[in-house]
């Protein structure tokens, strides 16, 4: 069975993302959303609860951009002078070994307790930008996941959407183009082995439309060659539809792709296309159904 999760990252980042995401999923296509509740437009979480009680919701976790949920006093060093996480500074000090382990846990066990305050049952968990792959931020991630009994996350074993032709060569010379990936993306398949291991759920493959061009994120022809090559199993892939405002250029690098996201997944014929293609829409609900007291897949 070929199976896929279509996530929209970044739901209460900005008021700008929370109503494009809120209009993508009124088309079925996108039944999964990540929430960042960091940001004052996480107050608009209780409309897609209301609106769309299938979806399911997981926690976007953050300590790289805007501010925190503890207090700044609490988190000294996660956070700088202004009283926000460090932004771009945050790779180099991670690095370093800059932040502390405990204040990391801590800090992102509040974020998640933001959501159960909400009433919100939470499938799933990831980071922004995939910051969480930085060592002490795995650690700290899988530390707060496990204690607030989240059950899945995200995978980083990826599986590349590739142009017509042999794989292998495709392959060849995607990486050939993108070499520093040779070390990335086995570092995630570690990383995804240590998840596994430490009884988190996780789908078989993380798709990437990245070889297909820079711009196949909001490209139709790119997302029916997808539908097209997803494989077996379990598959996911992120989507961050938005429409830009003053806080999402503020803090994002993504802006103007975000537009078009929205626009393509405005297209209430996706869900359509993916039937017609062979492969089943699901959610983190779905999956978790489909393992729950199945041993975690490889």
């Amino acid at each position: 069975m070929r199976q896929l999760i279509v996530n929209a990252d970044g739901f209460g980042f900005t008021y700008g993302n929370n109503r494009a995401i809120l209009e993508v999923l009124e088309h079925g296509f996108i039944r999964s959303v990540s929430v960042n509740v960091t940001f004052p437009a996480m107050r608009e979480l209780p409309a897609l609860i209301r609106q769309f009680p299938h979806v399911s919701v997981g926690v976007h976790l953050n300590l790289s951009v805007g501010p925190p949920i503890m207090p700044a006093w609490q988190i000294p060093s996660l956070v700088g002078s202004d009283g926000e996480f460090f932004g771009r500074d945050f790779p180099l000090k991670a690095i370093k070994r800059h932040f502390n382990v405990d204040e990391m846990v801590c800090e992102l066990r509040a974020q998640i307790g933001v959501l159960r305050e909400a009433g919100v049952r939470i499938t799933h968990w990831e980071s922004h930008q995939g910051r969480h792959l930085f060592p002490d931020f795995f650690q700290a991630a899988i530390q707060a996941a496990i204690a607030e009994g989240i059950p899945a996350g995200r995978t980083f074993n990826y599986y590349p959407i590739l142009p017509a032709g042999s794989r292998l060569w495709g392959l060849l010379k995607y990486y050939s183009k993108h070499p520093g990936y040779l070390f990335t993306h086995p570092l995630g398949a570690i990383r995804m082995r240590s998840l596994r291991q430490a009884g988190v759920l996780l789908q078989d493959r993380r798709l990437l439309l990245e070889p297909l061009g820079s711009d196949a994120v909001y490209r139709p022809d790119a997302w029916q060659v997808l539908l097209d090559q997803t494989p077996e199993g379990v598959n996911i892939i992120e989507c961050h539809p938005g429409y830009v405002d003053d806080d999402l250029r503020k803090y994002a690098r993504l802006l103007e792709t975000r537009e078009k996201e929205r626009q393509l997944f405005s297209d209430p014929r996706w869900l359509r296309r993916a039937r017609d293609a062979g492969v089943e829409v699901i959610s983190y609900h779905e999956m978790l159904q489909q393992r729950k007291g199945r041993p975690n897949l490889p």
